[in-house]
């Protein structure tokens, strides 16, 4: 072999050296296991329309050294907690919209940048009412 082709073997071996393999297991669910999942339909009255209102402010620092994220985002459970207020059982039709302020640039990357997340989220308040038909799910694991 000759000084080239060592030198190229060398290399070819330095570079699968220093690459990763990575092995993928991918796992597939059991067979049926969704199958059994139902939903149990149940009367209900619309109580309300809740709103929840939140705000994210997301603060990088000159050529991104630091982050900082102050707040929070709208969740289900903040809406769940606005539901329990009116005394309501559950929600339905859930929307949550995000609005910002801003926009970067690459030198705002430079210098550093601020934005502001303003959250919205909506949902009707619903309260179960008494049906003799209600299984509890009971037939539905029957099928």
């Amino acid at each position: 072999m000759n000084k080239v082709g060592i030198n190229i073997f060398v290399l070819l071996l330095v570079l699968t050296a220093f690459s990763g393999c990575t092995l993928v297991d991918y796992t597939v669910p059991i067979a049926g296991m969704y199958d059994r999942a139902g939903v149990v339909e149940k009367n209900f009255i619309l109580i309300d329309t809740i709103t929840v209102h939140a705000e994210e402010k997301h603060t990088i620092s000159p050529f991104g050294i630091k982050r900082t994220v102050e707040g929070a985002k709208v969740t289900y459970s903040d809406l769940m907690l606005e539901a329990a207020r009116v005394n309501a059982d559950d929600i339905i039709n859930v929307r949550i919209d995000m609005q910002t302020t801003g926009e970067t640039t690459f030198v705002d990357w430079v210098k550093g940048w601020e934005r502001t997340f303003s959250y919205t989220g909506q949902a009707l308040a619903i309260k179960y009412t008494d049906n003799k038909n209600d299984t509890d799910g009971k037939e539905l694991a029957k099928r």
